[in-house]
């Protein structure tokens, strides 16, 4: 068993509160992929913490990645898939990109405003920087990632990736998940991805959907309401997927982002894709694989990144994966439904939510909402 080495149960020391005596049991979980700790205090985690959401989100008149022709470096590429790419202003890589998203002259500000459009051009997009990046000698590797809103570090509404090239030392990050997989893999005989999967099958309770993608709430979480995705076929890399095969993977995340807003009242987030380097692409398809991973981030109090984070490497999580893997899992299952909405710490209704969601339904024809329910390919098991 794989999940089973890395969970650790623990007990605080017996302390009084109100006049009784109690003590508090708290998991420790550590992820075997990048060894990141998280500590979850099961009894915190169990409280209903009511979805405070913020809507009364005023755009940007005039967003640089609105006008990218005109405030934007000249050397710009056009995507085949209607992306932009144009060179970071303030640039720290060889290759340092900006990938902007239409519609231009206006903003997707929030994440039900998501299609399926949108995630091909995510990807596509990336494939063809990393085309680049590969033929350059001295890359090592590419990054990827995107904010979405004010709280996860963006500097445009407009939505928007980084990409970049890896030069010089590796992302210390993604080599230590290859250090530990390959371990893994020696260890076990299998891709431990794969192995991964299997147990989460067996277990249930992360799973969110899986067929020939598995997306689940992690299992070791950096941050409340983390989720990964990966793909069951054996690509380390980007690069090792066909057109086809990327939409493919990529398609089934389109519910995971209307599910989180309207279910857990995530409004920010990061997203960070994970791959091999380009000189290990071949060889990690056995002990490593493709993945993302989605980092919804607080926009009130309490901060998602504080002292135990930032100074120990420590995840302090007030959410159990799962049940954010049971409100996503929700979603896939039986499409957007009212009664599932985010409410408050009393349990009233959150009117701001409700009526978005009400907007939501209402601006979507039936085709559209099956797509943004995720819903599932025949077959599929969630």
């Amino acid at each position: 068993m794989l999940l089973n080495e890395y969970e650790y149960l623990g007990s605080t020391n017996p302390f009084h509160v109100d006049n009784e005596r109690k003590a508090v049991s708290y998991l420790t979980r550590v992820d075997p992929f990048s060894g990141a700790t998280a500590k979850i205090s099961e009894e915190r985690a169990r409280r209903n913490l009511g979805i405070n959401t913020q809507l009364n989100i005023t755009p940007i008149a005039h967003c640089d990645f609105c006008d990218y022709q005109t405030r934007t470096p000249l050397e710009r590429l056009d995507h085949g898939c209607g992306a932009i790419s144009v060179p970071n202003k303030f640039p720290w890589e060889k290759y340092d990109w900006i990938t902007i998203y239409p519609p231009f002259g206006d903003h997707k500000l929030l994440l039900s405003d998501l299609h399926f459009d949108d995630l091909d051009r995510l990807i596509e997009s990336s494939s063809d920087l990393a085309q680049i990046c590969a033929q350059d000698q001295e890359v090592i590797a590419f990054m990827d990632f995107t904010n979405w809103g004010a709280f996860a570090g963006a500097s445009q509404q407009h939505p928007h990736s980084q990409r970049k090239s890896i030069t010089g030392a590796p992302d210390p990050r993604q080599a230590t998940e290859l250090a530990r997989c390959r371990a893994l893999w020696e260890r076990h005989g299998r891709n431990p991805f794969d192995l991964l999967a299997d147990e989460e099958r067996g277990d249930g309770r992360r799973v969110v959907y899986d067929n020939h993608v598995y997306i689940g709430a992690a299992f070791a979480p950096s941050c409340p309401n983390e989720v990964i995705l990966f793909p069951r076929s054996p690509v380390s890399h980007v690069l090792q997927m066909s057109p086809p095969e990327r939409r493919e993977i990529i398609r089934p995340a389109l519910g995971l982002f209307p599910a989180l807003f309207f279910y857990r009242g995530v409004t920010d987030l990061n997203i960070a894709i994970h791959q091999a380097p380009f000189r290990l692409m071949e060889e990690a398809r056995s002990y490593y694989r493709w993945h993302m991973h989605i980092y919804p981030r607080r926009s009130r109090l309490p901060a998602d990144r504080a002292g135990a984070e930032l100074g120990f490497e420590t995840g302090v999580i007030d959410v159990l994966p799962e049940v954010t893997a049971h409100c996503l899992r929700l979603w896939y299952q039986q499409g957007p439904k009212e009664e599932h909405v985010g409410k408050y710490d009393s349990g009233t209704a959150n009117h701001t939510l409700v009526e978005a969601f009400r907007g939501f339904l209402q601006g979507n024809n039936h085709h559209r909402s099956r797509s943004l329910a995720g819903a599932a390919p025949e077959g599929a098991r969630a």
